[in-house]
């Protein structure tokens, strides 16, 4: 049965405690055989690694297509709002009403349709102010060794060689 790259780990771990502790030949020789495992295990990870990107770009692609094809039926399901508009406007009448369809033509509320924004008087307008961070500067400061109040410098671990 074929182990877990994690399990063979965890194993490898425990048995070096214990070899710590307890200095026996025969954790030594299974260390080495977990070491052994774990080499032939490592070995495949890059290219286990691209059989799950070329997966992720597959159903990338698929996902663009559904995403696409989503637009396509909202374009359809507008255009059939503009005909019924349409075919109100000029003739006066809907389609016949039932329960298979409901439908009505209304006017909104309205909204604001900005035409030249110099001729809109001022008390219209108002004045927005942001305060944002600026943390490329802190980065840079915590990287030269200066303390700033209510952050830390963060490295993680990451992994080279695949992207």
């Amino acid at each position: 049965m074929s182990r877990k790259l994690s399990d063979i780990t965890r194993d490898l771990v425990l048995a070096t405690n214990e070899y710590e502790i307890f200095d026996d030949a025969d954790l030594q020789a299974k260390i080495d055989e977990l070491v052994a495992e774990r080499s032939k295990k490592e070995d495949g990870i890059y290219f286990f690694y691209q059989d799950i990107e070329a997966e992720i770009d597959i159903f990338s692609k698929q996902i663009k297509k559904a995403q696409k094809y989503v637009k396509f039926l909202k374009n359809q399901q507008e255009g059939l709002k503009q005909y019924t508009i349409d075919m109100y406007a000029n003739t006066g009448e809907l389609p016949k009403h039932s329960a298979l369809n409901p439908i009505k033509v209304s006017e909104s509320s309205g909204a604001v349709k900005i035409i030249d924004e110099e001729l809109i008087p001022s008390v219209y307008w108002f004045s927005k102010t942001e305060t944002v961070l600026r943390k490329k500067i802190i980065l840079e400061d915590l990287k030269a060794g200066k303390e700033i109040p209510g952050v830390e410098l963060v490295k993680k671990s990451y992994v080279r060689g695949i992207k």
